[in-house]
């Protein structure tokens, strides 16, 4: 079955923090990543860039924003689909990612969801 991994963070405290310090952290994050590579069956990965468009419908008229939504600092850092067997599988494997395997995620708000892909096909 296929997977996907969601991994968040927390803009707001990740910007509290000088480059230097984020580059330690990224290089701390290195050896998990290697172990959740060679343990799991990555088929694609991604990592969103920051710029923002968003559109909702309201009154019946669409609104258009630009920017993340400034009442969620929250946002997406990397998106995985991987394979396993199953769900309970899939998160013990993505529970090798550095989101739960170094202390700093906590400081940043790093989390991580685990969803079943249901329907794998092509698009037309």
């Amino acid at each position: 079955m296929y997977f996907l991994f969601i991994g968040y963070y927390d803009a707001e405290k990740m910007d509290q923090s000088s480059q230097e310090e984020l580059d330690a952290v990224m290089e701390r994050c290195n050896r998990p990543l290697e172990q959740f590579f060679k343990q799991t069956r990555v088929v694609q990965e991604w990592h969103p860039g920051a710029d923002t468009k968003r559109a909702s419908l309201s009154g019946g008229q669409i609104e258009r924003q630009d920017g993340p939504d400034r009442h969620n600092s929250e946002q997406i850092g990397s998106l995985i689909i991987f394979e396993a067997d199953d769900l309970e599988q899939a998160v013990e494997l993505a529970l090798l990612h550095p989101t739960t395997q170094i202390a700093e995620a906590e400081q940043y708000g790093w989390r991580m969801e685990v969803r079943p892909l249901l329907d794998v096909t092509p698009a037309s």
